[in-house]
């Protein structure tokens, strides 16, 4: 997985959505809720193992849980420090890999958590095992593995597929536009983030962003996270923007 990609948008990154910290607040709301409901209560210990500037673990985080967050991107964890400060919050930070999730203790996690369709840049079913057992390693018997991942089995493969975001501003008056452009490689696809920003003096700067996914579907990341020894699989299509798999790590037996 190439860090540029991430490190260089960090930034900007809340511009991609139209209202960010309304989707900070929603997609905590829901997530504590789907939490709450398999048995990780507030105070439990999450981990945001591909936290990015911090969606998911901000909302967490004001729903009452404790929280690690990591990340491999070194920009993209220094601007979740950045928007905890800013907020007077606090988490566990590190730059870490999802495949390996080595600054986590074992067994000490109520519930692992990669959302925005972070494992797609796995780019092999080895590569996702791999974060799936570390996942499992990190967890507590009885804890918690949620993903959310797009839903590629229902996405026509059109290249190049054009997918703008809109235009949005910042608080220095800053006008932010990007367009996603995919190409197909097979089931994979080379994305091109086209970001543009005009500055109030009328002068733009402009970028390209380069990254790869696999889309690799979600009756296959079942599979997968069943053979890395998740039970109680399943779908919600209800919780994010996203859909949303679950896997439970047995119980130690009594």
């Amino acid at each position: 997985m190439d860090t540029a990609f991430y490190d260089r948008l960090a930034p900007d990154y809340h511009l991609l959505y139209p209202d960010w910290e309304r989707a900070v607040a929603r997609q905590g709301a829901a997530l504590a809720a789907v939490l709450h409901a398999h048995g990780v209560a507030p105070g439990d210990p999450v981990l945001d193992a591909a936290c990015g500037i911090g969606t998911q673990t901000l909302g967490l985080i004001a729903q009452g849980f404790a929280l690690t967050a990591s990340d491999l991107s070194p920009g993209a964890v220094t601007r979740l420090q950045q928007e905890l400060d800013a907020r007077n919050l606090h988490a566990t930070l590190r730059v870490d890999d999802l495949r390996s999730l080595s600054g986590t203790a074992s067994s000490s996690q109520a519930a692992v958590l990669a959302c925005d369709n972070s494992l797609p840049h796995l780019l092999s079913d080895a590569e996702i095992l791999q974060a799936f057992a570390s996942a499992w390693r990190c967890l507590r018997p009885g804890g918690l593995l949620l993903i959310s991942v797009r839903d590629y089995a229902a996405i026509p493969r059109v290249s190049p597929d054009v997918r703008p975001y809109g235009a949005r501003r910042d608080a220095e008056g800053r006008r932010f536009l990007a367009v996603q452009v995919w190409e197909w490689d097979g089931d994979c696809y080379d994305l091109r983030l086209y970001r543009t920003v005009e500055h109030p003096d009328g002068h733009c700067d402009t970028e390209v962003l380069h990254s790869r996914y696999r889309a690799i579907t979600l009756d296959r990341l079942t599979q997968l996270m069943a053979e890395a020894g998740f039970e109680a699989i399943e779908r919600r299509d209800d919780v994010l923007f996203q859909p949303v798999l679950l896997g439970r790590k047995p119980a130690a037996p009594a």
